[in-house]
């Protein structure tokens, strides 16, 4: 669910909790004691969190740049040493980068294990030309580097927090919106400022979960990046369904390619279809 929606739907249940939670319910003394002290904790907790799910964030945006611009530079390289070897590869590249959106990001390298071993089976087979041998040496110089930014993407690839993390992370904050809200008077302006700092927990909350997921920005990083492969091998730019039905990207391309289930196992079906622009 987008953060635009989540935030507007807290800041509906925000406003009916005023309602149901009556004013002064928790003693002034105690309440401000206890709200102090849950808001120096959650500032701690959440700023950690995020300077380390930033880090593993800014990370992957490093490996995945590195990544695609290896294969664009292998193509790029094959077209020169050897072009029937150039047009085999092509389509085994593309079906490997398709096969990298079909997963979530942080779940891609251990999916297209047997798409990227067919890319790197037929580089290993490329004919050795003498007068080009710098160039063939090159291309398994740029092969070995994918090989490694997968194995950091591998490492990279899953969630930096863990549900007791979480957990501790939601109790620390339910405590401090359950004082903010005990230690209402009535006033209309408390009201407002009791609903306006706690849906702001939940943005922080969510900022937390996009980083952790890696969706943050998804739309430069994390499709974008993926896009200039396509172009460079003269194919269409891809996307599953399932992102452009979510809302997650939106096409500026006139025609792409869509990945479609066809019902049977995790095969798609390929549709070239015309974007609307906006």
């Amino acid at each position: 669910m987008k953060t635009q929606r989540v935030f507007g739907i807290s800041i509906l249940f925000f406003i009916v909790l005023l309602f149901v939670v009556p004013p002064s319910l928790v003693p002034a003394e105690l309440g401000n004691v206890i709200l102090t002290v849950t808001a120096f904790l959650f500032g701690i907790i959440a700023g950690f969190y995020i300077v380390v799910t930033t880090t593993d964030y800014n990370s992957l945006k490093n490996t995945l740049a590195a990544e695609t611009a290896g294969w664009i530079t292998i193509y790029n390289h094959l077209k020169v040493y050897d072009i029937p070897s150039a047009q085999r590869i092509r389509p085994l590249i593309d079906a490997y980068i398709r096969g990298n959106f079909d997963a979530e990001i942080i779940e891609y390298t251990n999916v297209t294990q047997d798409e990227f071993r067919l890319v790197e089976d037929a580089i290993q087979a490329l004919p050795l030309k003498l007068e080009m041998s710098w160039l063939y040496q090159k291309i398994r110089d740029v092969m070995a580097g994918i090989v490694l930014t997968r194995q950091q993407l591998t490492v990279l690839g899953a969630r930096t927090l863990s549900p007791f993390q979480w957990a501790v992370l939601g109790i620390v904050g339910g405590l401090f919106v359950a004082c903010l809200y005990g230690l209402r008077t009535g006033e209309f302006f408390f009201d407002i400022v009791a609903v306006a700092i706690s849906s702001s927990l939940v943005l922080v909350f969510m900022l937390i979960r996009d980083l952790d997921l890696y969706i943050w920005n998804e739309q430069t990083f994390s499709f974008d990046v993926f896009q200039n492969v396509f172009h460079a091998l003269g194919e269409l730019p891809y996307y599953p369904l399932e992102t452009l039905d979510q809302g997650r990207v939106n096409p500026k391309e006139k025609s792409y390619r869509v990945g479609v289930y066809e019902g049977v196992g995790d095969k798609r079906k390929v549709e070239i279809r015309g974007a609307v622009v906006s």
